[in-house]
């Protein structure tokens, strides 16, 4: 009898043992993410938990998920600081800076539908001049409809993005890799006597606070209807995307910065430019990869059904 017992409870100290083992591992696993989250993580740590939910969830795009999810240059994540914060998280400009800011707003219209000549230009993509900073961004993704322009005028390769199914028109091009991407760029500035480029990883955090402090630029609650993600309140949630401009834009103006589709940079992987970053959360992907310190990376001949671009161009 009393074998008996020590067996049992030999058991069931080997059961508690490995449940205490399993929450261990799994709060540790919360701990990294949420470490990623605040940029804390180790540079080269990767969240197995979240890797292992992503390629669950993009088990049918070629076979293949992120190939990491890091902090920003392994450490705290950056903020713009444009001046004082205020109580709800958005930063107050100074009376000279407004000033500037509403000369470029007056001027982000010009910036984008004028060639280099001055004349109209209706295949320029609308930029927005960034309040502080020598560049502007696109005021939207580049859109299948642009894409589409390209390629009937014998540019981009002649490739043809397919679209899911969901339609072309106004929604991000997709299916695009980041070499698709300088395709496009070369066209369209050779078209109109302008230098785009891709935005640099910096520029796209900037451009996407908006000169906010909180984990999206709306607010810290991702709320309903603010974005396109896998939990955002949206019709488009983790079906399809969203035509551009379906929801609010941030204060810079800019529209679907946060979600609808994952945003190719110009910024190589740690030195390797044959691997690109790329930010800003799906319509497949859960509301905290929408977040700025969120990136991932690809191998520049990427092509994924979540993942497009935006353009950006150096102001002088």
């Amino acid at each position: 009898m009393k074998s008996v017992l020590s067996t049992v409870l030999l058991a069931l100290s080997f059961a508690a043992s490995a449940e205490a083992g399993a929450f261990a591992s799994t709060a540790n696993s919360d701990y990294k993410d949420n470490a990623t989250s605040r940029g804390m993580a180790a540079d080269g740590e990767f969240n197995n938990k979240r890797i292992a939910e992503i390629q669950e969830r993009t088990r049918g795009d070629n076979s293949e998920a992120f190939e990491g999810e890091r902090p920003i240059d392994g450490g705290t994540a950056q903020k713009v600081v444009l001046a004082a914060t205020t109580t709800t998280g958005i930063r107050l400009t100074s009376p000279d800076e407004v000033g500037n800011q509403q000369q470029r707003v007056a001027l982000s219209t010009s910036t984008g539908r004028q060639n280099e000549a001055g004349g109209a230009c209706p295949e320029c993509p609308e930029m927005i001049p960034i309040p502080g900073h020598k560049f502007a961004i696109g005021k939207y993704t580049v859109t299948f409809k642009e894409w589409d322009a390209c390629v009937a005028a014998g540019g981009c390769g002649g490739y043809q993005p397919p679209d899911n199914g969901w339609g072309r028109g106004t929604r991000p091009v997709i299916n695009v890799s980041w070499d698709d991407a300088q395709a496009y760029i070369q066209w369209i500035s050779e078209k109109t006597g302008k230098a785009y480029r891709l935005p640099t990883k910096d520029e796209w955090e900037i451009a996407a606070q908006a000169g906010s402090t909180t984990d999206y630029y709306w607010g810290n609650d991702v709320g309903r209807n603010n974005a396109n993600c896998d939990g955002c309140g949206s019709e488009w949630d983790n079906r399809r995307t969203a035509p551009v401009g379906s929801f609010k834009p941030n204060a810079f103006g800019i529209y679907d910065m946060m979600g609808n589709v994952w945003q190719w940079t110009d910024t190589c992987w740690q030195g390797n430019c044959a691997k690109r970053m790329f930010f800003g959360g799906s319509w497949n992907h859960r509301p905290q990869d929408m977040r700025a310190i969120t990136r991932n990376w690809f191998d520049t001949n990427k092509r994924m059904r979540y993942l497009g671009f935006r353009l950006a161009m150096t102001l002088p």
